[in-house]
């Protein structure tokens, strides 16, 4: 499920309340529980707000079905680049860990944005000791490059890989 505007603005505001309530899902009160996630919603709403139509390319939360409780995300960074790349992001909440929610989630929106003949590429950055996150990109079919952005180990794979 795709997070629009005042949703991510009601959870930049603490209000998981006022964000549950808008998105029709549960939001745990410290979602997203890790601060680099906390501050990227601000960094993700600054850019929606200054393209509207970048909704599908920004936030989605993942909902456990059978609670409607958010326990995480799956993030791309903005639309495919002039190379044709969509960097894409995930993160859940602890106890959901290792039940393969990550990888379901990853893996539909991959298959999303591969219908944008645009997309030629997918990267993750991905810190080296991030050992469960790199074993998720080997699964989607991605490979570390030997590069880095943002100071991380750059992880990619070609479109049709997943």
């Amino acid at each position: 499920m795709v997070l629009l505007p005042d949703e991510i603005r009601a959870l930049i505001d603490g209000d998981a309340r006022l964000a549950s309530e808008l998105a029709g899902v549960t939001f745990p009160e410290s979602w997203p529980e890790a601060p680099e996630a906390r501050e990227g919603l601000a960094w993700h709403l600054r850019h929606l707000l200054a393209a509207p139509d970048h909704v599908p390319w920004r936030i989605r939360v993942i909902v456990e079905a059978s609670s409607m409780l958010v326990i995480g995300s799956i993030n791309l960074k903005g639309p495919p680049d002039e190379a044709g790349d969509v960097e894409i992001g995930w993160g859940l909440s602890a106890e959901y860990r290792g039940r393969g929610y990550a990888r379901e989630a990853a893996h539909a929106v991959i298959t999303w944005a591969s219908t944008d003949s645009s997309v030629r590429t997918f990267s993750a950055t991905i810190p080296e000791d991030n050992k469960t996150s790199a074993r998720l990109a080997a699964k989607l079919g991605m490979a570390p490059t030997g590069f880095q952005r943002r100071d991380l180990p750059l992880w990619m794979m070609e479109r049709g890989r997943s």
